[in-house]
């Protein structure tokens, strides 16, 4: 939701500037939405940190059994390359008629509607394969593109893992794979990096997962950690302020860093300060009571488990109706987009029913399919006795 209301507010072209390439007018409502903690509803970027954290925990954890069973890799193979691939070909499927409907226009005033530019074969194509990069016909498949690629190294990071011991050095592994993630993005590294255009993003999105992974081998260290904070007299409190102060870590590089200009040391600084954050609040929704409960009403639940299907449908919702509204400023685009939030959602249930779940399904039979089937045991057959 956070990313939807990101997208939701580059159709202002005074906000798709300061996002892009020029600073917010200091006391302006772009400033505030840009400059001040309110950018955590909005922090796009950094939302999809805390999904590739989560994704290298979550993926982790029923896969450490299988380090040394070579053919359940395939099984997993199976499984996840039919979870991705089936809902993002669907969501091109969608983007792309939506984009043949509502004819694209690449000299709007918001510069990110304008650099969504009409589709093209070659465009498609690449969305479809997602490993070399993709087009803005869906914009969000971006991450997906490093999802892929970390689930087809996931083997490789795991033994990795295993063979450096790094599930018993944890804590400093996971400061230096963010470390790692934030001193690639200098540029003097897409001048050393053979095949830039791919290594920089895996040298800084691997990294992320790898933080996820690490903190999957140690749950039970985690617990020892939340013990202790559980000794202090108000842990609700102590907990609230541990969340919000992670937060404002997380959208830290809203605050340091300015559009257009490079990637500098307070740049690296605010993104290296964002990925500890994204530490804390994945470690906050395992294990702190007040937030986990939070993360359990109803409303959140339906949200998490819709939230791929919202993830992947929204973006040409928005931008069709931002062309069909031409949409200039604010009004009356606020209103409009107040009133897309539902659709956005009802679009995502049915996405979710129709392609999501059948995708789910269809990968837990491939995953089965694949795995290796255990030995038979042949019991001889053995003759009732007389006397029995």
């Amino acid at each position: 939701m956070v990313v939807v209301g990101y997208h939701m507010l580059l159709v202002v072209p005074s906000l798709s500037l300061a996002f892009g390439s020029a600073d917010a007018v200091a006391g302006s409502i772009d400033w505030w939405l840009y400059r001040t903690p309110l950018r955590l509803f909005f922090a796009g970027h950094e939302a999809v940190l805390v999904f590739f954290v989560l994704s290298g925990f979550v993926l982790t954890l029923p896969l450490r059994p299988q380090l040394k069973q070579t053919g359940s890799w395939l099984s997993y193979y199976g499984r996840r390359l039919v979870r991705l691939y089936l809902p993002v070909w669907g969501s091109i499927v969608f983007a792309l008629i939506l984009a043949l409907l509502v004819a694209r226009n690449v000299n709007a005033t918001s510069t990110w509607i304008a650099a969504h530019k009409p589709p093209t074969p070659l465009a498609v194509a690449r969305d479809l394969l997602l490993l070399m990069g993709t087009s803005n016909l869906n914009s969000p498949l971006w991450s997906l593109r490093w999802e892929i690629w970390f689930s087809l190294l996931l083997p490789l990071m795991l033994f990795a893992i295993v063979i450096l011991r790094m599930q018993h050095w944890w804590k400093t592994g996971a400061v230096l794979l963010a470390l790692l993630s934030t001193v690639v993005q200098f540029p003097l590294a897409a001048d050393i990096l053979p095949g830039a255009f791919l290594t920089v993003g895996l040298g800084q999105y691997l990294p992320i997962f790898g933080i996820g992974m690490l903190l999957a081998f140690n749950l039970d260290s985690l617990d020892r950690y939340v013990a202790v904070l559980r000794r202090f007299r108000f842990p609700r409190t102590l907990w609230s302020v541990i969340v919000v102060v992670a937060l404002l870590f997380i959208a830290s590089p809203s605050f340091v860093s300015r559009p257009g200009v490079p990637y500098g040391v307070a740049s690296a600084i605010a993104y290296f300060a964002s990925v500890l954050g994204v530490i804390v609040v994945i470690f906050a929704a395992i294990e702190a009571k007040p937030f986990v409960r939070f993360l359990e009403t109803r409303v959140v639940q339906w949200l998490g488990k819709r939230s791929f299907s919202i993830y992947l449908v929204h973006e040409p919702i928005v931008v069709a109706l931002a062309l069909l509204t031409r949409a200039d400023g604010w009004l009356p685009w606020i209103f409009i987009a107040i009133g897309l939030i539902p659709v956005i959602l009802i679009v995502a249930e049915l996405f979710f029913r129709c392609v999501e779940r059948p995708a789910h399904r269809l990968s837990r039979y491939v995953g089965h399919r694949l795995s290796p089937k255990p030995p038979q045991v042949v019991v001889p057959a053995v003759e009732a006795s007389p006397s029995a």
